[in-house]
């Protein structure tokens, strides 16, 4: 049984950090923002635990737990406060109010899983059930080839991917993993460099000399630590390359950050020949603009360090400036034209750590690829770094050549995210957008879930559907007039993309209709969008001609999956179909999956 957490909290930053650590855990998240919200989620939804800050605006945490308590059907929730005070009785305020404990901020993010994971145990213990096993985040989508002739290697590796959610396949050597590749196309491949009948090295050359294969991610796991070996394997074809004895937290980071960068690569390509397949020959020719020299920002103190890693990073044939504390750092990213920020975690001032939040959670700079430089011979800035949204690290001494490999990945997710970004800026001005909305229009949006989902189903991952209606928008135009009730299809229309990610595809389907295609997503994952975009537009205002706020939009969303409900796009369209109008039905301002 999955269990849903309940948090409240005010703090955008804390809630992001919520949001990760809790889908990691894999738990189902409810989010508010205010006491107000939280109490009526926990009426609506009866979760199995709730995270409440105790500063929130109005009425505040300890009063909110209070109200709770007293409701017979609410009582037995366990209510966890949240506070970043920890003044000496605070944790006898926080039980007199009736929770059961209380954490302190910040967050320690190595244990917070961990405690959840008891006090939830215990809750269903008490009430009669088993003990159930933590919890995993499932990612079905996500094979990864294991290659290595020591079969104690192998399963250390694909234990370590297991525990994560990802699915492995396994082969002896290069030659099996030639064919394992062409066979399952695997989302990544972890290939050791020493083995029998084809080493590492050839089996990559092969890999990338094949179309089917040649756009499969490839990190080399190797015993040899000499700078040429790994200068070999970059020549080859590797994206990346892992020192043995693999540490497992390095492994997950490096594996998330290259399969997110396939993700990128494989919606730009989908994107792409969607288009193509939508204009013909009709579509307006494009002229390539002059590519630019990236460029990086390193912020260090050091001056030795500055000049050592200025120099690396130039001779690659990037522009360089520098930053020297954190402060300097933000005013430069601010100016525009950053595309990676090499980020020493101790600065004067603002720190790295702090850096790398504010980055992350600003749309103008949250694609900038930040790489957190440290010395630390530990995980736990490295940990912390990627909670925060770091995108990789490096240890200090730095190899060049490690640090170039880590700027040649990274830079090339920077670039397919900008050309992401791109696509949809030049679809404002053609015939696949909407001209109110500026999203996608209807007959792109089919086209590219014809495309989408044939894909998804050869490779092996699942696609979910939205399909979003705004309730009551006729009475709405006929109170306040069509030009208010066009501000609301395109704040509306603003909304969804905000709340959804680079990859995942937004379209307005006719009249007050949305559809959303989210690749990689199950029908778990849906709901979570689903209720994200039900709570932002709960939250969106939007002025009458008088100037006047209007009342709050709600809408109606449905949600179908391929595989599962569906198997091509008219199918899966029909029953995110039919799921909205039971949306409908039951009363509307509500997300309806298939049972």
């Amino acid at each position: 049984m999955e269990h849903t957490i309940l948090v409240v909290e005010d703090d955008h930053l804390n809630m992001k950090l919520m949001r990760s650590l809790i889908g990691i855990g894999g738990y189902h998240m409810l989010e508010a923002g205010d006491a107000e919200t939280g109490l009526h989620l926990a009426a609506d939804h009866h979760p199995d635990l709730i995270l409440m800050d105790v500063q929130l605006p109005g009425l505040d945490g300890l009063a909110a737990t209070r109200k709770l308590k007293a409701d017979p059907e609410l009582t037995h929730i366990p209510v966890i406060a949240l506070t970043g005070l920890a003044m000496e009785g605070d944790r006898e305020k926080a039980l007199a109010a009736g929770c059961r404990d209380y954490i302190s901020k910040p967050i320690n993010t190595r244990h917070f899983l961990e405690s959840l994971g008891s006090l939830l145990a215990q809750d269903q213990q008490a009430e009669g059930a088993p003990p159930e096993a933590p919890a995993t985040l499932k990612r079905p989508y996500s094979r990864v080839l294991v290659v290595d002739d020591d079969p104690m290697n192998v399963k250390l590796v694909t234990a370590i991917l297991k525990k994560d959610g990802y699915e492995s396949i396994t082969a002896g050597n290069g030659a099996e993993a030639l064919e394992q590749a062409r066979q399952n196309r695997p989302d990544l491949i972890l290939l050791d460099v020493m083995m029998p009948v084809m080493d590492g090295y050839q089996a990559t050359r092969e890999l990338r000399q094949d179309p089917q294969t040649a756009g499969i991610p490839i990190i080399m796991i190797t015993a040899l630590n000499g700078t040429e070996d790994k200068l070999k394997g970059l020549a080859c074809g590797a994206d990346e390359f892992l020192s043995k004895p693999v540490n497992s937290a390095e492994l997950l980071a490096r594996t998330k950050s290259m399969l997110r960068l396939k993700q990128y690569q494989d919606q730009l390509l989908l994107r792409t020949r969607s288009e193509s397949a939508f204009n013909d020959q009709t579509a307006p020719n494009r002229t390539d603009t002059v590519a630019q020299r990236p460029r990086v920002l390193l912020v260090e103190d050091s001056p030795k360090d500055v000049e050592l890693l200025s120099g690396q990073i130039g001779g690659q044939g990037y522009d360089v400036c520098v930053a020297h504390d954190g402060e300097e750092a933000l005013q430069k990213v601010m100016a525009g034209g950053i595309d990676l920020v090499l980020l020493d975690i101790f600065l004067p001032g603002i720190d790295g750590f702090e850096v790398c939040q504010q980055l992350k959670a600003h749309t103008e700079t949250r694609d900038i690829q930040v790489v957190l430089i440290t010395c630390l011979k530990d995980l736990e800035g490295k940990i912390k770094g990627m909670e925060l949204g770091a995108d990789d690290y490096l240890v200090k001494p730095i190899d060049s050549r490690e640090l170039t490999a880590r700027i040649k990945a990274l830079l090339s997710k920077k670039s397919y995210l900008d050309r992401l970004h791109s696509h949809y800026k030049q679809a404002l001005t053609t015939a696949i957008s909407d001209g109110l909305t500026s999203l996608y229009n209807q007959t792109y949006f089919k086209k590219f879930l014809d495309l989408e989902l044939k894909r998804c189903l050869r490779q092996h991952y699942p696609t979910s559907l939205l399909m979003l209606d705004l309730d009551d928008f006729k009475a709405l135009n006929d109170r306040h007039g069509h030009p208010a009730g066009d501000r609301v299809l395109r704040e509306t229309a603003r909304t969804i993309r905000e709340a959804i990610r680079e990859v995942d595809l937004a379209a307005r389907y006719g009249g007050e209709e949305f559809a959303v295609v989210l690749p990689y997503s199950d029908a778990e994952g849906a709901r979570i969008v689903g209720e994200r975009i039900l709570k932002a537009l709960h939250e969106m205002r939007v002025a009458s001609d008088n100037g006047q706020p209007l009342e709050t939009i709600t809408a109606s969303i449905g949600v179908a999956t391929c595989p599962g409900n569906a198997n091509d796009a008219e199918t899966l369209l029909r029953e995110a179909d039919a799921m909205l109008y039971r949306a409908k039905e039951a009363g509307k301002n509500r997300i309806v999956l298939p049972a």
